[in-house]
Parts: C-alpha cells; sequence; structure tokens
C-alpha cells in the first residue's frame, strides 16, 4: 500500500511503523556505519533535488542497488528504515503527489532545474511517483526543446509506460535535517553470512 492511501486513512494510527528501503552499494558502506543517514552533497541531479530518498517497494531499491554496485564494480546493499507514521503525518512542511499530473511535473522540474530555490526551502519531504524509465529523455526534450513549454505538453514524455514495473515506483525523498529524524531505526539487509556494523541514528 501506498503512503498516499495510508497517511490520511484514521484507521492508521500515529503510532504505526512504517518500512521504507534506501538501494546504495558497498562503496558507501563506510559513510553508513560511521556517519549514519544524512543528506548526501552531491551533484548528481534527482527528482526532487539533493536529499535521502527512501521507497516503500523493497524490488524497487534492489534494482537500483544493483544498478549503483554494476556502475561502481562493487555489491549491492539495501538498507531499510523505519518510520513512525505520525511523524510524517504531523509535518506541515510535507508534499504529496501520487498522481501522474502537472503538479507532479511541476515538481521535478522545480527539483531537478531550480537550484537557487530547492524544494528544501518550502518542504521537509515529499512523496510521489517516478519518472526514472523516462527521465534522461525527459531532460533532453526540456533542455533542447521545451523549456518554455506548458505543463500539459510536457508531461507525456516523462511518464512511464504502464506497463512496465516503474509504473509503480515510488519515492519519499526526505531533504531536511528534521526529516532525517523521523527515522527511528536503521539497518542493513544483507546477504545471508554478511555482518556490517550497525547504523548510528543520529
Amino acid at each position: 500500500m501506498r503512503l498516499s492511501e495510508i497517511i490520511f486513512n484514521d484507521k492508521y494510527r500515529d503510532e504505526t511503523e512504517l518500512i521504507f528501503f534506501h538501494g546504495t552499494c558497498t562503496k558507501h558502506l563506510i559513510s553508513f556505519t560511521k556517519n549514519g543517514v544524512r543528506i548526501p552533497n552531491t551533484n548528481k541531479i534527482k527528482d526532487f533535488g539533493q536529499g535521502f530518498y527512501l521507497t516503500s517497494r523493497y524490488w524497487q531499491a534492489r534494482e537500483y542497488a544493483n544498478k549503483m554496485a554494476k556502475g561502481s564494480r562493487t555489491s549491492p546493499l539495501i538498507i531499510s528504515c523505519v518510520i513512525q507514521l505520525g511523524s510524517l503525518r504531523n509535518t506541515n512542511r510535507k508534499l504529496i503527489i501520487d498522481d501522474f499530473n502537472e503538479e507532479w511535473l511541476e515538481t521535478i522540474i522545480r527539483g531537478r532545474f531550480t537550484p537557487i530555490n530547492p524544494l528544501k526551502n518550502h518542504f521537509d519531504w515529499v512523496y510521489g511517483r517516478c519518472g526514472d524509465n523516462n527521465t534522461p529523455v525527459f531532460e533532453e526534450h526540456y533542455r533542447k526543446n521545451d523549456t518554455n513549454s506548458d505543463l500539459k505538453t510536457l508531461l507525456p514524455h516523462i511518464i512511464p509506460n504502464k506497463r512496465f514495473p516503474h509504473y509503480e515506483y515510488d519515492q519519499l525523498w526526505l531533504g531536511t535535517n528534521k526529516a532525517i529524524k523521523c527515522i527511528q531505526s536503521v539497518e542493513f539487509i544483507s546477504k545471508e553470512g554478511l555482518n556490517y556494523d550497525p547504523i548510528p541514528i543520529l
């Protein structure tokens, strides 16, 4: 079940513990065991800008971890994070955009192309859909041709095909230290027989 279906449903109490996953690789293992979860300082362009990204889907995190491991010639690594529903629900500066609509696209454009006024200036966390499968194509189209096009024209260039898993992908972006502190516990999901040092909660 998606976070957007839970957070406004009174059936789920604030004490409900939600598990999210972060896909990475062993290249960053020491950083996690030494520094814990933090907002990375990177120039890599992502949907909502710099932040710590999570997903409610284990297989999505696994796919991303495999991709990172292949690119760095290391091993995939998946981290699970427990967040209490109330800590997300009671945050004032939050945004949920769980539909492929113009608001979702506008948020991605702000996150990817407007570093002068990043989303963290307005929100602690954002939850929404992913456009991962089509994002590089969209970026090229946006930069070269349609920077002045209306959102309705741009939208088809980034929505994933319904036939592919990317259509169901989700992402929870933690963009401030306040949002990072919502994480109650963190641990590595490792292969059987491999043990890693614990990740500190800062």
